[in-house]
């Protein structure tokens, strides 16, 4: 089932607050507000010897007790505080941010990393901006893999829908990996794939696919057509 969805612009806003555009944006953080660190998620699965066709933390929460539970935990975080030295944001992020920021557009963040590299995001990548750039990151809520159950369950967007009082499928769920896509697609949200060349796989799930994630200005200031009969099956990998 194709839907329209109209400008998000505060003029089209005004025109009538009925309308369905988006109202709010979330995003994954790792390979979407930040440039993508592959080869740390490599790792991790290879350190901790995930089996093929598992979620990294589905393994550790599940299959794993005790010592062996706490030491895969352990090695999580070093690979995530190593991972953090070349923590980078997206190329055309600023350009995206201003457009929400302009627009009265409330954005938060869904991660599955540690509360500790979400910080490291926020205290030091973020500062590093211009001035006049910093006051454009305002996420709120940023749920880390500390909020239960984790994507892609709905339930951390659901939280988000509720807590700004915006529908569901009023939001967009902007992210990089399979699990982003599902966790928009089963809260009945607009997803937004930023592609590469090794998440191609994950183009099913998305309502929109774009190289640059500054595209999504295009997107939302145009307004767009929206695939909703797009199913919340979990059949784009891990």
């Amino acid at each position: 089932m194709m839907v329209h969805y109209l400008p998000s612009t505060k003029k089209d806003f005004a025109a009538s607050s009925k309308a369905r555009c988006i109202r709010g944006v979330v995003f994954d953080m790792d390979g979407t507000l930040t440039t993508p660190m592959n080869e740390h998620l490599v790792m991790m699965r290879r350190d901790i010897n995930v089996p093929d066709g598992m979620r990294t933390l589905d393994y550790v929460d599940t299959c794993l007790k005790g010592e062996a539970q706490e030491q895969a935990y352990r090695r999580i975080i070093e690979i995530e505080t190593d991972a953090m030295a070349n923590m980078k944001l997206s190329p055309g992020l600023v350009e995206l941010m201003q457009f929400l920021c302009d627009n009265d557009i409330p954005t938060a963040v869904i991660t599955r990393n540690a509360r500790l590299a979400v910080d490291h995001f926020i205290n030091n990548v973020i500062p590093r901006q211009p001035h006049e750039h910093k006051k454009l990151f305002m996420f709120d809520p940023i749920l880390d893999r500390s909020f239960k159950p984790t994507k892609p369950s709905p339930e951390s967007l659901l939280h988000i829908s509720r807590v700004w009082g915006i529908p569901p499928e009023q939001l967009m769920m902007v992210g990089d990996h399979g699990d982003d896509l599902l966790c928009g697609v089963r809260a009945g949200s607009v997803t937004a794939l930023l592609k590469y060349p090794d998440n191609y796989m994950f183009e099913s799930k998305a309502h929109i696919v774009v190289d640059r994630i500054s595209e999504l200005v295009t997107q939302l200031s145009n307004g767009f057509d929206a695939d909703m009969s797009i199913t919340g099956n979990d059949d784009v990998g891990v």
